[in-house]
Formats: structure tokens, sequence, C-alpha cells
């Protein structure tokens, strides 16, 4: 019989509970609200959180009779994507982005799913591919729980940044046409 999880406990910390079973998920499942798994023990679980919600690596989730199961990431196969100069890797990240493809960044690298179309398109943007195996932990995004929801604060944002991502895209442009200005 499946112990089944359906609450997340608020504020929980980085040190495992005494008897604690942990569950790596992808960034797949961790989106998922419903979910059925094996924990390494051998034990079944049914996870239902309200819709929506996802769970993030540390998240301890709890069943009405007290059970706890800490979530964490679990490695999975990525394209790591680096190039020669920041302002490269800016914009390979503003071509990503303008596709809406869920990234992991870094200073040095971005790291997306594994994609033959969007491989091909970073290569030709002159960047480095190479697969790692490792969790996949993607910017959240503006609109996502945590940041900011309410519509004119989100256009005041955009205001107050100046277009930022117009700005970067002209000047990526000019770049790869030779002209620098």
């Amino acid at each position: 019989m499946a112990v089944l999880f359906e609450q997340k406990l608020a504020g929980s910390d980085d040190h495992p509970f005494e008897g604690e079973e942990v569950l790596s998920l992808s960034c797949s499942d961790r989106q998922r609200s419903r979910l059925a798994a094996m924990l390494p023990s051998g034990h079944a679980v049914a996870i239902i959180l309200p819709r929506g919600e996802v769970m993030n690596p540390g998240d301890v989730l709890v069943s009405a009779c007290g059970q706890r199961l800490r979530i964490e990431a679990q490695p999975e196969a990525l394209l790591r994507v680096s190039t020669q100069s920041a302002f490269d890797l800016m914009r390979v990240t503003y071509h990503l982005a303008n596709r809406h493809v869920r990234a992991m960044l870094t200073p040095h690298a971005i790291y997306i799913e594994p994609d033959a179309v969007l491989q091909q398109m970073v290569r030709l943007l002159g960047a480095s591919v190479t697969i790692v195996n490792q969790p996949f932990l993607p910017e959240a995004g503006a609109y996502s729980s945590g940041h900011r929801h309410h519509h004119g604060e989100v256009v005041a944002l955009d205001d107050e940044m100046g277009q930022v991502g117009e700005a970067l895209s002209i000047q990526a442009h000019r770049v790869s046409l030779g002209d620098s200005k």
C-alpha cells in the first residue's frame, strides 16, 4: 500500500530528519502535482499536491500519519552550453530565452534539456556544447511563485529596467553583423 503525501512542510531545513526518506526526482517530475513513485527502500508513495504547486530540492512532504519525505534533484542528462566570452554567452542566453527554453544559468555556462534543434542553433552561434549528467535547476521565471505577480508591478519593472532585452538584442545583432556601435 502506498503512503500518500499531500502537504509540504513549511520552513524545512537542509538537515534530514531521523526516519525521513529521500525521493530523487527529475526536473520534469518535480513540476508535477500528482505523482506515484517507488522509494529506494522499495516503499510506494503517492504525491498529491494542490494543482500548480511544484516540488523543489530540499522540500519536505508530510503524510497524514506524519511520515516525512525529502525531495532532492536527480541528476539527468543536460546540454552544457559555453562560449569564449561573457558577451557571447549573453547572446546565446538571449536566443534561448526568445524560444522560452527552460535554462539553468551559471556565470560560465547555460544548462538546458537535450534538444537537437537547440543544440544546432547554439553551435551556429559559436557556442560549445557538451553532454553532462547533473541535477537540473532551471530559473523559475519572472511570473513564477515567489516573484512579482501584479501586472502593474511587472510593467513598472520593465519600464525601470529600460527594456534591457530589446537593447541586448539590438547590440547582439550589430556585433554579429560586424558593426560595433
